[in-house]
């Protein structure tokens, strides 16, 4: 079995998780990432693991098996460690992970490890995939993003195994990579989107992205909130503008031009 690709812890704050961040999130539910199996869901289901929004906390919310906890959290006093499958949005390689225990305290998971395997759904359901360790095991602490960095991306995964020992709880799991597109995808008229996320398309750079990451541009479908739009910090200096460079996933003729200024209403860009 080959070793574990070379990683770094870095801080929260830190350039290097800036630039992780301009990445797409291959874990997004936005992109169709899914659960396709978990040992364990007793408190909390592990696609919660997957949604864009930050981790809440509800001190009044309780359900039938305990407190609320919006993440992914099983029970106590496994013997062994317990582990959920999940399939990517669209296959790509990997340049750093976020392990978030963000609410969860005496109740998070102690220690986490992640592998990797590109395969198609089938073999997986039936076991026949091939997981090669991307992050061996490494300690959690409570209520807190865990960054992780690559010294080069990985190679090109389709769904991630995360393994929680021996049991607790993970709030959010963000996986920033590069998509690589495995088909062309095109729209009911037959054109194709080349800055579409699932073509390849990235965001390069941004001048600003204090709220939201350009990356969310090439996001599928309309924006639900400001959240999965490209926001920047607002300026009072004369004629400031804000500029984002995005790197087409396919080279092609521009047929039609799209700018979707859904939700921003205050603060939509004029010009």
């Amino acid at each position: 079995m080959s070793p574990a690709p070379a990683f770094r812890s870095a801080p929260a704050d830190s350039a290097e998780v800036a630039a992780l961040k301009s990445k797409t999130n291959l874990a997004s539910v936005s992109l169709g990432s899914k659960i396709i199996s978990s040992s364990d869901e007793f408190f909390a289901e592990a696609a919660n693991l997957l949604k864009d929004e930050e981790a809440v906390f509800l001190p009044e919310e309780f359900t039938e098996r305990g407190k609320w906890m919006d993440g992914w959290e099983t029970r106590r006093h496994n013997k062994n460690y317990d582990w959920t499958i999940l399939q990517l949005g669209f296959a790509g390689s990997i340049f750093g992970l976020d392990v978030d225990t963000s609410h969860f305290t005496g109740n998070h998971a102690p220690v986490v490890s992640v592998e990797g395997a590109n395969a198609t759904e089938e073999e997986v359901r039936e076991g026949k995939a091939q997981f090669a360790e991307i992050l061996p095991r490494v300690d959690m602490n409570p209520g807190s993003h865990h960054y992780f960095v690559y010294e080069a991306p990985t190679a090109v995964y389709t769904h991630l195994r995360v393994n929680n020992y021996p049991d607790g709880g993970i709030a959010r799991l963000r996986v920033y990579g590069q998509v690589v597109p495995q088909t062309v995808v095109a729209d009911t008229a037959g054109q194709v989107d080349l800055a579409f996320v699932g073509n390849g398309g990235r965001a390069v750079a941004c001048s600003n992205q204090h709220f939201c990451s350009p990356s969310n541009l090439l996001l599928p479908g309309r924006g639900r909130t400001m959240g999965d739009g490209w926001e920047t910090r607002r300026s009072r200096t004369p004629n400031h503008s804000d500029w984002a460079i995005l790197k087409l996933g396919l080279p092609g003729f521009l047929d039609r031009f799209e700018l979707d200024t859904r939700q921003f209403c205050g603060n939509f860009p004029p010009l």
